[in-house]
């Protein structure tokens, strides 16, 4: 069983966001355990209160470094302000890095559009990890303290902004899950997805063979294997090469593919 503990101020994005189809399951059956720490069960008064003002002025709201430390405090501490109690009341950043390691070693992703495009060798990496920790960041985003002393890795969807790292986080967990054993039927079901193997999947046809003149192509349905698998190391090859050109280099073909694949071409 995979663990993931999530902290975020709205968990109840993320759990009616996995409540459905193969992660659903896969949680309902025990294969994945999500953990969530309420940032705002630390707030720092009655209020609720987990964000302010941004020094040096600006527009909205940023999250505060104690409730954030707490949350994530709780995962290893039973009881966060007591543990926060017992430290000096002056401690420089590489103290607090090091208290940090002593917590533990577990990295902290940290959802954020500054962060390093999430892609499938990333999930491949975080499917093989037992316990999995995510910030999700809201409004502003969080004081950079927290940055600091936990040292997450940033990761993000793509270079466009989000409310908050809760819909990504949500995605990212989607991503990983089905790489879990027991999550999916078989290990194939995922080898051949598009990424998987660092190119695009072949296009793909069902029933019925014919619909209003339009067919399926003739290989797919002739029952001969050699002639179906070329056909979709070509399909593959030229998915790639018409809708992800960048990807080119991930190509492994032998010379002998490549010029087949060209010859089929001309």
């Amino acid at each position: 069983m995979s663990r993931i503990s999530i902290l975020t101020l709205f968990p109840e994005q993320i759990i009616q966001g996995l409540a459905h189809s193969i992660v659903g399951k896969a949680i309902e059956n025990g294969i994945l355990e999500l953990d969530f720490r309420n940032i705002r069960d630390f707030a720092i008064n009655k209020h609720g209160q987990v964000d302010d003002a941004l020094y040096g002025g600006g527009t909205g709201m940023l999250m505060m470094l104690e409730p954030i430390i707490k949350s994530w405090l709780s995962i290893y501490i039973e009881d966060p302000n007591q543990y926060l109690a017992e430290l000096p009341a002056e401690m420089d950043l590489e103290k607090w890095r090091s208290q940090r390691k002593q917590i533990s070693k577990d990295t902290l992703y940290f959802l954020s559009p500054k962060g390093k495009v999430f892609d499938q060798t990333m999930a491949k990496n975080m499917a093989k990890q037992e316990h999995l920790v995510f910030l999700c960041g809201h409004y502003e985003g969080v004081d950079q303290r927290v940055i600091d002393i936990l040292e997450p890795e940033e990761i993000s969807l793509g270079d466009f902004v989000l409310t908050g790292g809760e819909s990504a986080l949500i995605v990212i967990i989607d991503a990983i899950s089905r790489l879990l054993p027991g999550v999916l039927p078989n290990k194939e079901a995922y080898l051949e997805d598009s990424h998987a193997q660092g190119y695009l999947e072949e296009v793909q046809y069902t029933r019925p063979a014919k619909w209003y003149g339009v067919e399926v192509p003739e290989v797919l349905l002739s029952g001969h294997q050699a002639n179906i698998a070329e056909f979709r190391k070509h399909s593959r090859m030229r998915e790639t090469i018409e809708k992800r050109p960048d990807l080119i280099t991930n190509l492994q073909f032998t010379k002998e593919e490549w010029l087949s694949f060209l010859a089929e071409l001309d």
